[in-house]
């Protein structure tokens, strides 16, 4: 696991010092000292030891965040997962720095300079220059023998460009650098899933009994796909209390596909072959559509569940807080992203989440040619070929009909429209798509 941390060299190595006032060098190259000795340590296996060279270091800089960075990936491989996940929310506060503008320390001056980073990387000088001033003269491009570092800065308030010797230069960027950012998102997710994976318990999925019934399936006011409005008998059946969480998923697929992370986060970005085997692994099956809109309704002959209008205490959507384009800016329903099952109130039969948070796969086909509600069974309808378990070989050929399945209930990247109980989505079979998650049925 040695390559989540790469090695320092002495020609690459940047140390980025928040400082408020002078710059103590004597510090600081005790600080780089001991970055490089962690390096070496973790490189070596030894995460102990390096975790103390780290941690010594930012002792000394506390806000080194190349140190934090390096620290919580020594936090990973210790398994301190929620420690790893604590540091690396405190370098995603950081303002990201913009383009190559730094402060320069100089030894021997109280002040820092604005300046420009033109070249960080290890240069050579050409000692026959004569003239004291001429930078550009004293680059050696190809044939210098020894590296001397330095850096390259356009000091902003001379417009003088400067080669400034590292070994009495310490610079400053305004914030955390994009990339690097880039960097701390990823291993902070890498630390979730690992949390998520470590989640103790056995999985287990709630269960609720359903009676039987029957009720008007799809809306005369929806998309074209949701009518006509037609009458739908349900034989007794039992459906999940909750979404399928990721720490159940985890456990039993060995994988966590999610994009948001959490253990009792729903899982998302699943595709239906996933959620169909996960329910076969726990002896369970997806709901078919009408199952899946007769629990969702739960007796009720509203848009939704609750009622006709929503206020963002019912559900999870694209509201205030969602970045995307969809959203609903005059209402907040308290999450930016995915919220922990069970965190809005359960419809009439006591389910929870049956609109918002994640689209649910069901059973169904999509009958792209036809019209299927105008050819569905009154009595437990099981959709378009509900023989094909999946659609593979000679069955697919010409056949875009058998290779999309149907989800259902909206999502927190979608609009408040797409949690009408009616509402009817569809997709490829094997897509993976951020907000598309699941939960079981059985009879």
């Amino acid at each position: 696991m040695a390559k989540l941390l790469g090695p320092f060299t002495a020609s690459t190595s940047l140390l980025f010092i928040l400082l408020s006032g002078a710059v103590n060098f004597a510090e600081a190259s005790e600080a780089s000292d001991l970055l490089e000795s962690g390096t070496q340590a973790f490189t070596s296996g030894k995460y102990r030891e390096a975790e103390g060279f780290f941690q010594k270091a930012l002792k000394i800089e506390p806000d080194n965040f190349l140190a934090t960075r390096d620290l919580a990936k020594i936090k990973i491989e210790l398994g301190n997962f929620e420690s790893a996940i604590a540091l690396l929310n405190n370098l995603l506060k950081l303002p990201i720095a913009k383009g190559r503008n730094i402060l320069v320390f100089i030894e021997g001056d109280p002040e820092p300079h604005e300046a420009e980073l033109v070249d960080e990387t290890v240069m050579a000088i050409d000692k026959s220059a004569d003239q004291e001033n001429a930078e550009f003269s004293k680059f050696l491009k190809d044939d210098a023998m020894e590296p001397v570092p330095h850096y390259r800065v356009n000091l902003s308030k001379s417009g003088v460009m400067k080669l400034l010797p590292k070994s009495k230069t310490r610079i400053k960027y305004h914030g955390i650098p994009a990339a690097t950012r880039d960097r701390v998102i990823a291993l902070k997710m890498t630390a979730q899933k690992k949390l998520v994976a470590a989640f103790p318990g056995e999985p287990e999925e709630e269960m609720i009994p359903i009676k039987g019934g029957c009720f008007q399936m799809g809306s005369d006011r929806g998309d074209p796909d949701e009518q006509p409005v037609h009458e739908v008998c349900i034989s007794p059946f039992k459906i999940g209390k909750y979404e399928v969480q990721q720490k159940n998923f985890r456990k039993v697929m060995k994988t966590n596909p999610s994009q948001h992370i959490g253990a009792n986060l729903p899982v998302d970005n699943v595709s239906w072959e996933e959620a169909r085997d996960y329910c076969k692994k726990m002896g369970l099956r997806l709901p078919r559509e009408a199952e899946w809109e007769y629990a969702a309704r739960a007796g009720t002959k509203t848009e939704f569940y609750w009622g006709n209008r929503v206020t963002g205490k019912e559900g999870n959507f694209c509201d205030r807080e969602c970045e995307l384009s969809t959203r609903e800016p005059r209402v907040t329903d308290g999450f930016k992203n995915t919220s922990p099952v069970g965190s809005y109130p359960a419809n009439p039969f006591g389910l929870y989440d049956m609109a918002g948070n994640v689209n649910e796969w069901v059973q169904d086909w999509k009958e792209v040619e036809k019209n299927y509600y105008l050819l569905s069974p009154k009595n437990d309808p099981l959709g378009p070929r509900p023989e094909l378990d999946t659609c593979s070989g000679a069955e697919c050929v010409g056949a875009i009909s058998i290779t999309i399945k149907m989800f259902r209930g909206g999502s927190w990247n979608q609009r408040v429209v797409e949690m009408r109980s009616a509402n009817r989505r569809q997709a490829h079979f094997q897509l993976h798509a951020d907000g598309v998650g699941f939960r079981c049925a059985s009879d």
